[in-house]
């Protein structure tokens, strides 16, 4: 409780002297609280309410309208009204439809959109309330109510309109509150015939006045629970009001009013900045700390305080005097706001890197959909005015069907999200199965509640997102505006990575028109080529392969791989596969193929050089001679299932010098045995070591040679050219991959 003063001073003299607005006490209501039961006359109580209620960088005007004997509302007090508005409405009928006359006769607030509160009124809820973040209010009116007893209405104007949260609304009531109550006081001194700044009152109207002006402190403080303590420092003591128990927890009859039973309370965590605040303030003579306290049941509670020193006549500290509120909620909407801009950054950042569609879709699978609770999602993609799945997570195959031929019926439920143009949110199954009756869009069983999300920008309609839940949820204002945010999000990156994809595939199209369109039969021989592009970039690069049949039934096996990614690396892959195919024609082999080869890209002035390993091999023998460009060491499987890499003296990268000389290296594939030749994209990855990836290489083929010998020969060597070009085996998104087999068939 809060003691009576026992100095002399008349009333108002007694009265602390607060600076209005939100400098006097940080945030404002509370630190208000006196600052508003200080006002000398309702001028300036006006001045100190609005500042009071004054909140971001908007500015509030307003007025009292006080009700007469008559019941007539008048204009008492006005702070920075238009002209014509004091002028329009000095007096206002208490049955009129203006706004001031609804709040004071229906003793509620009223919220109104319209320019001024006298016409054209039209409330944002059916009630009156607002409906927080749907309409802006450019006004708002409160009843002053004393008791049972309205005194007249708060009007206060917005500048600029801007929607009122629940939150608004109860601190403007509690301004409101204290205002009635103020006003009431004021009045009472006016009619006692002593003005409020008057210190000639005898001692019974001081006790009087003293006494009202507890009541209405308590009173004000219970509408904004508010509890006050003291901390008598000499002796450790603390003083409580029974509200200031309820925040912490504590049953009074069990309060010892010890400190040590305050800071037992405190976390543990807290203790160290709490007594560093009540040390400070001996020193400033003014407290203010925050810090959470543990309930009885382990609930923490978030309590903010601020207190005054007061000190003994010789200047001795004797008592520290304030007040504490819950700051639970506030500190959790903070928490709740960080963690959702953590996550729409986390999003955004992911979202940028992706390179493709399914980069997209595996970040929705990976971050958003964990983080949404979600436990299943579908994709799809707009084409030529069709919704198209792109890719589902959480589906089985029956599922994946129904949502192929959702997005190509008309009146489905994706394109219900795109008509509607924000996300729809289904809180249960039976809520979507009354919105979407058509069982051929009817979800899994598991499936209990659903986010559509439309994606859609000023350019057009890029696609639609399927959220769905396994439980019934009911989707808070955080879930809609998170679900807005990833909408916005997922369809500008999908916009962009589209553009990727097209241009992607085109690039991949044009270097698999380069490629060898069938690969020759070699007899005695199985061979398998395969290339696979980067999964990131706009471009391709250089990678090739070939065969080159020979007049003696041999061939000469080509791999390469033209510096850079894109349509120039292209381009030089193309004329000089081109240009090794004709010198082969002219009966040049592995040596003299490679020095033309040389001589082409020398000639061809382009800047770029290229890496290349060509193999003659022998029909019969299996007999072969190879030379190597600068190229990746070929791996070879024996018969018995060991595999080495075959080490050769190599010349440099073609393109590099005009007449550079390349050593060749002979050796034998025995029957039984494989030999691979590949490009650098299979083994050369930013995460790891060379030679780890190549012995990774090294221990597949083991693996495969040593495997179960069912199947033709050339089905397993296609196996295991599936095998190391596969994204499990791979990472798809640095380099391109060539590789060329071929198995010498066992007798």
């Amino acid at each position: 409780m809060i003691p009576e003063r026992t100095d002399e001073r008349p009333y108002d003299e007694a009265e602390p002297r607060v600076p209005a607005g939100p400098e006097a006490d940080g945030p404002g209501l509370r630190g208000a609280v006196l600052a508003l039961l200080a006002a000398r006359d309702t001028g300036a109580l006006l001045a100190t309410a609005l500042d009071a209620l004054r909140t971001g960088s908007g500015s509030h005007t307003g007025a009292f309208y006080l009700a007469g004997d008559d019941g007539w509302l008048r204009l008492t007090a006005e702070h920075g009204l238009a002209g014509d508005l004091v002028e329009r409405f000095p007096v206002l009928a208490p049955d009129a439809t203006f706004a001031v006359s609804v709040a004071a006769r229906e003793r509620r607030l009223f919220h109104g959109l319209a320019d001024d509160p006298g016409g054209g009124v039209a409330e944002p809820g059916t009630d009156g309330s607002p409906e927080p973040g749907a309409r802006p209010v450019a006004f708002v009116t409160a009843p002053l109510l004393v008791d049972d007893r309205c005194l007249g209405a708060l009007l206060v104007m917005l500048d600029p309109p801007r929607p009122l949260s629940a939150t608004d609304d109860r601190h403007l009531a509690m301004v409101a509150t204290l205002c009635a109550h103020r006003i009431d006081h004021l009045v009472a001194l006016e009619r006692a015939g002593v003005p409020a700044g008057s210190p000639k009152l005898d001692p019974a109207e001081r006790t009087a006045f003293r006494r009202s002006r507890q009541t209405r402190l308590e009173l004000a403080m219970s509408s904004g629970s508010i509890g006050s303590w003291e901390w008598h420092v000499p002796s450790g003591e603390v003083v409580w009001d029974e509200r200031q128990m309820r925040l912490f927890g504590f049953d009074p009859a069990d309060f010892d009013s010890r400190v040590e039973t305050f800071r037992a309370a405190v976390h543990p965590e807290d203790r160290a900045a709490l007594d560093r605040a009540l040390d400070e303030s001996l020193l400033t003579g003014t407290y203010y700390a925050a810090y959470r306290v543990v309930l009885p049941d382990g609930t923490l509670r978030w309590i903010e305080v601020k207190g005054a020193l007061e000190r003994t006549p010789d200047g001795t500290p004797d008592r520290v005097i304030g007040v504490s509120w819950d700051e639970t909620e506030q500190h959790e909407r903070m928490r709740r706001r960080e963690a959702r801009r953590d996550f729409v950054l986390r999003v955004t950042r992911a979202f940028a890197a992706a390179r493709a569609t399914r980069d997209i879709i595996d970040v929705m699978g990976r971050i958003v959909l964990p983080q949404v609770g979600g436990r299943a999602l579908a994709l799809h993609i707009e084409h030529d005015g069709r919704l198209l799945l792109e890719g589902a997570i959480g589906y089985e195959e029956p599922a994946r069907e129904r949502l192929r031929l959702m997005g190509t019926v008309r009146d489905n439920p994706l394109a219900a999200a795109l008509a509607e143009g924000h996300p729809l949110f289904l809180p249960s199954r039976a809520a979507y199965l009354e919105r979407f009756p058509d069982p051929r869009f009817r979800p899994p069983r598991e499936h209990h509640a659903f986010v559509l999300l439309p994606l859609a920008s000023a350019d057009g309609t890029v696609g639609s997102c399927l959220i769905s839940y396994a439980q019934p949820r009911e989707f808070t204002s955080d879930d809609q505006t998170v679900a807005t945010a990833i909408s916005g999000i997922l369809t500008q990156s999908l916009a962009r990575t589209r553009l990727a994809d097209v241009s992607r595939r085109r690039m991949t199209d044009l270097q698999r028109l380069m490629m060898p369109r069938s690969l020759p039969r070699l007899p005695g021989y199985a061979i398998a080529a395969r290339y696979r592009p980067a999964a990131g970039g706009m471009q391709v690069g250089g990678d090739w392969f070939d065969v080159l049949p020979r007049d003696d039934g041999g061939a000469s096996l080509v791999i390469g791989d033209v510096q850079g990614h894109s349509a120039q690396a292209a381009g030089v892959m193309g004329q000089l596969r081109t240009a090794l195919r004709a010198h082969a024609s002219d009966g040049f082999r592995a040596n003299g193929l490679m020095c033309r080869g040389n001589q082409t890209l020398w000639g061809l002035d382009t800047e770029r050089f290229a890496t290349c390993c060509i193999v003659d091999i022998a029909v019969g023998s299996g007999e072969y001679r190879m030379v190597r460009a600068g190229h990746p060491h070929p791996l070879q499987t024996e018969p018995d299932g060991s595999v080495h890499e075959v080490v050769t003296e190599g010349g440099l990268p073609l393109g590099c010098l005009p007449d550079d000389i390349y050593p060749v290296h002979h050796g034998v594939l025995a029957p039984g045995a494989t030999l691979l030749l590949y490009t650098d994209g299979l083994v050369d990855t930013p995460d790891g070591p060379y030679d780890e990836a190549v012995e990774r290489v090294r221990d597949a083929l083991a693996r495969w040679a040593v495997g179960t010998r069912d199947g033709d020969a050339q089905s397993r060597l296609e196996f295991l050219a599936d095998t190391l070009v596969s994204r499990d085996f791979t990472d798809p998104g640095h380099d391109d991959i060539a590789l060329l087999l071929i198995r010498h068939l066992p007798g």
